[in-house]
């Protein structure tokens, strides 16, 4: 184990959810499962980590360099990551961030069921896009792509381009609520690697993990 981190991690993982009233909401099935398996592996490797968790996420297990704070909402998130991305050189996005959330924010109270309720989304912000546009010359990002396996890596690297980050994990919609994962990192310059294939989600944290500086470079 190295005797100083190489480097400060951030990593945010699991879902947003986007109050429609004081009791409802809209998310997403992500359980943050391989956001917190990436960032206690993080951690042990010797890197000091800050895990952005998001609602209905079982925290992860407790290490001396790694700390976790809560959100709910893309808002908070965004919050969080402008507080923290500067004093980090390494942004892991593995939360799913909602693509919409209500226009106006919550409803005060509770809505009624009167067998209809209108709904007006607005798109979030691209939480990934920003944090990679403020980037300073010595900080990275890794973003993630899950997508039906048949566009998985058309879709990946386009996502890659246009959101302007360093590397993509690129894995198939199956990944969502399962324990395990088949998955690549796409680099900035096309070049791939390969993870070994059918994962558990915590093997899979640390491969990526042990290959972050061949992943950044």
């Amino acid at each position: 184990m190295p005797q100083h981190p190489q480097h400060r991690i951030l990593v945010t993982a699991g879902p947003t959810f986007e109050a429609l009233d004081c009791v409802r909401s809209i998310s997403n099935h992500s359980s943050g499962r391989l956001g917190g398996s990436i960032a206690l592996a993080a951690a042990i490797a010797g890197h000091e980590t800050t895990l952005l968790l998001g609602p209905g996420s079982a925290a992860t297990a407790c290490h001396p360099r790694l700390s976790i704070q809560r959100f709910t909402s893309a808002r908070e998130l965004g919050a969080l990551i402008g507080e923290h991305w500067p004093s980090h050189d390494l942004l892991i996005m593995a939360a799913a961030v909602a693509d919409y959330t209500p226009k106006g924010g919550q409803r005060q109270g509770k809505h009624d069921r009167n067998g209809t309720m209108g709904l007006e989304l607005v798109a979030t912000a691209d939480l990934v896009a920003a944090a990679a546009a403020d980037a300073r010359d010595d900080q990275r990002v890794i973003a993630f792509a899950l997508e039906d396996p048949a566009d998985l890596d058309t879709r990946a690297r386009a996502k890659l381009k246009a959101k302007g980050v360093d590397a993509i994990v690129a894995n198939p919609l199956a990944t969502m609520e399962h324990p395990r994962i088949s998955a690549c990192v796409i680099r900035r310059d096309g070049d791939t690697l390969e993870a070994p294939t059918d994962l558990p989600k915590p093997a899979f944290a640390a491969w990526l993990v042990a290959h972050l500086d061949e992943i950044v470079t």
